[in-house]
C-alpha cells in the first residue's frame, strides 16, 4: 500500500537533517584522526629524539673508547719498546754472565790439567798413598821410581760423602809438575788396566764439577751410542763424534734432542 502524501512529506523534510548529522559526524571522525596523527607524530618525534639521543651517547662512548684505547695502545707500544730494551739488556747481561763462568771453568780446567784422579784404591788406615803411587805408577809406565816421584807435586785423597755413605774408598788426586806424564797415563789408561793392590782401578781426568753437571744432561746420547761410538766432550758443554760417516757436533741439548729423535725414529723405521 503506498505511502501516504505526508509521511513521505515527513521523510523529505527529515532528509537534509540527516545530510546535516552525516557531516558534522564525518568532520567529527576527520578531527579526531588529525588528533591521532598529531599524537602519532608527537611520539614519533619524542621516539626518534630519544633514539638520536642514545646514538649520540653511543657515539661520544665509541669516541671516549677510541681515544682510550689509542692512550692504551700508545702505552702498550711504550711498553713493547721497553721490554725489547730489557730483553737486549737481559742478552747482553746473560752473554756477560756466559764468558764469566766460561772463563772461570777454563781457569778451573787450566787449574786442574797437570790433575789425574785415579778411582778404586783401596783405602787402610796409616796407609802411604805417596808410596802406593809412585810404586805402582813406576811399574805401569815402565819409568824408574825416582823419575816418577819427580813428576808428583801432590798426592791426595779426596773427601767425598758418596763414598762415605756408600763404604766405598775414596778418589786419589795426583796433582804432577808437567802435563806430559799426565796425558801419557791417560793414554795408557785405554788399552791397558791399572791394577793396585789386585783391583782393577779407573784412570780419569780431573774435571770440574760444574762441567760433569753439564755433562750428565748428556746422559741419554750417550747411552744412545753406546760403547761402539767413541765421541769427544766439547767445552764447556756439548760433545762431537762420527755416526754413520759423518762427523756430528752437539753444541746444546735442544741440538741432542733433535738429533735423538731424527735417528731414534730412522732406527725404528729400519726395524
Amino acid at each position: 500500500m503506498p505511502p501516504k502524501q505526508d509521511e513521505v512529506q515527513k521523510m523529505l523534510l527529515e532528509i537534509p537533517k540527516a545530510i546535516s548529522d552525516t557531516r558534522d559526524e564525518i568532520k567529527d571522525a576527520r578531527e579526531e584522526i588529525k588528533s591521532i596523527k598529531d599524537e602519532l607524530r608527537g611520539e614519533i618525534k619524542g621516539l626518534r629524539d630519544e633514539i638520536m639521543g642514545k646514538i649520540d651517547e653511543v657515539k661520544k662512548e665509541q669516541e671516549d673508547l677510541s681515544h682510550e684505547m689509542q692512550g692504551a695502545m700508545i702505552k702498550i707500544n711504550a711498553l713493547a719498546t721497553d721490554t725489547d730494551e730489557l730483553r737486549d739488556k737481559n742478552k747482553v747481561l746473560e752473554q756477560k754472565v756466559y764468558n764469566v763462568e766460561t772463563a772461570a771453568l777454563m781457569a778451573e780446567c787450566k787449574a786442574t790439567e797437570r790433575h789425574l784422579r785415579i778411582r778404586g784404591i783401596k783405602e787402610s788406615k796409616g796407609e802411604d798413598i805417596y808410596q802406593t803411587i809412585a810404586d805402582n805408577l813406576s811399574d805401569y809406565m815402565q819409568m824408574p821410581k825416582e823419575e816418577i816421584c819427580d813428576s808428583f807435586d801432590l798426592i791426595y785423597r779426596v773427601n767425598s760423602i758418596i763414598a762415605t755413605k756408600n763404604n766405598l774408598p775414596r778418589d786419589v788426586v795426583v796433582q804432577f809438575t808437567t802435563r806430559k806424564l799426565r796425558d801419557m797415563v791417560i793414554s795408557k789408561g785405554y788399552t791397558e788396566d791399572l791394577i793396585i793392590d789386585g783391583n782393577k782401578v779407573i784412570i780419569l781426568k780431573e774435571t770440574p764439577r760444574k762441567i760433569l753437571r753439564k755433562r750428565r744432561e748428556y746422559k741419554e746420547i750417550v747411552n744412545f751410542l753406546g760403547k761402539d761410538v767413541r765421541f769427544r766432550w766439547g767445552f764447556p758443554e756439548g760433545l762431537s763424534f762420527n755416526y754413520n760417516g759423518e762427523r756430528v757436533k752437539i753444541h746444546n741439548t735442544r741440538q741432542m734432542q733433535q738429533f735423538l729423535e731424527e735417528n731414534k725414529s730412522a732406527g725404528a723405521s729400519k726395524e
